[in-house]
């Protein structure tokens, strides 16, 4: 299995980097469908903007944990923080009808991935994000 671990502070100029070191993972894993990769970039920038702005409240202190994982088939992000706990049940897309400025993250999310899995931790959140590549 190929991996690669990341830890950033909650700042917003940090996507940037996840979102190279996402495609340059997938690229040694031999996946090079760019198209693909953006749209997966994209869902990443999502997930970690949305991890600074309603779990920290853009409080640049705290530190957000990334983990790309792949066994031949499958994508796995990992994406944790140490943040107050959020209610699953209230993370969904409204429809799209309703659009406004912003607010599309979790249907990009799920358009890419499917519905993210929540693990159930002590302190804070764990977001997993799992795509057959290959």
């Amino acid at each position: 299995m190929d991996f690669f671990k990341i830890t950033i502070p909650s700042k917003n100029i940090y996507i940037k980097l996840l979102r190279h070191a996402l495609k340059n993972f997938l690229y040694l894993c031999n996946f090079k469908n760019d198209e693909e990769i953006f749209m997966m970039e994209l869902a990443l920038n999502e997930s970690v903007a949305n991890v600074i702005e309603h779990t920290y409240s853009y409080n640049e202190e705290k530190l957000i944990d990334i983990e790309f994982l792949f066994d031949g088939k499958e994508l796995i992000i990992k994406i944790r923080d140490y943040g107050k706990k959020i209610d699953v049940s209230k993370v969904k897309h409204r429809p799209l009808e309703e659009y406004r400025d912003g607010g599309l993250g979790v249907y990009i999310i799920e358009q890419v991935f499917g519905k993210p899995i929540w693990e159930d931790i002590e302190i804070g959140n764990l977001m997993i994000l799992k795509k057959d590549i290959f």
